[in-house]
């Protein structure tokens, strides 16, 4: 893959007949790209794919349902473990449309066409020429990575800080961005903004959501030019470093 290094070729995916969904929206000029559990098991994680998500452009999904349809899909029902009720922000599971082939039951895997708004990715035209690619022996469009990493912070902020989010959609968008962080070399992460690498370093080491909290709201401070990383830092509370701290003096009294 172009901005990727793919463990096998997508031709030899058992998705393939699903990734054949991108090429279809891509000959009908549809603007979207891939996301979600398909990119972390083509980069080599051990994940099962529940489903084949992928990002549209908000204005044309109406578009990509009436196409996907005409492909020998039929609408099917979202995973169960999606739903949450109890949530004011889609308490039905993923907006837009899932599908599988005619020939499946709702329960296998399918194709989930998600407003590409709902994960933080611009694809308008620019942005759709300058931030994804299409693979080079298919016409599947996959976003690139340090795009796709970013739009993955920018949705774990907005849903981290929001009340009446969907749970499971949250964690959904929390593992994934987890997972990108795994498979991107340090070189990589050293090219996002000093906003975006402030938050990589401290969203996942600070312990309470208080402290969280208060790298997400500081992370925005950072953007908006507001307060420099050094200031930003020192506003963070750091019991990981005390608790760390204590663990060292135990190991040494211990072996003592």
């Amino acid at each position: 893959m172009a901005d990727f290094t793919a463990s096998r070729p997508l031709q030899n995916s058992s998705l393939w007949a699903l990734f054949q969904v991108s090429e279809c929206l891509e000959n009908h000029r549809i603007k979207h790209c891939i996301v979600g559990d398909a990119i972390i098991a083509l980069l080599g994680y051990p994940l099962v794919v529940s489903d084949l998500y992928l990002a549209v452009a908000d204005e044309q999904l109406e578009d990509a349902h009436t196409v996907v349809r005409q492909q020998n899909f039929k609408d099917a029902c979202g995973h169960a473990c999606f739903v949450d009720k109890d949530a004011t922000d889609s308490p039905a599971g993923w907006p837009g449309y899932r599908l599988v082939k005619d020939s499946e039951k709702p329960e296998n895997t399918g194709v989930v066409l998600v407003p590409s708004g709902f994960w933080h990715l611009d694809l308008s035209v620019p942005s759709l020429l300058a931030n994804t690619f299409l693979h080079p022996t298919t016409s599947c469009r996959f976003p690139k990575r340090l795009f796709y990493i970013q739009g993955l912070i920018d949705v774990v902020i907005e849903r981290f800080l929001s009340s009446g989010v969907n749970v499971p959609m949250y964690g959904y968008f929390e593992l994934q961005y987890t997972y990108m962080l795994g498979l991107l070399s340090h070189d990589i992460l050293l090219r996002l903004p000093p906003e975006d690498q402030f938050f990589i370093d401290l969203f996942h080491k600070v312990l309470t959501p208080s402290a969280r909290k208060k790298v997400c709201l500081q992370r925005q401070q950072i953007r908006n030019g507001l307060i420099s990383v050094d200031g930003a830092r020192q506003l963070i509370p750091r019991k990981d470093l005390a608790l760390a701290a204590i663990q060292r003096r135990y190991h040494k009294d211990s072996s003592a």
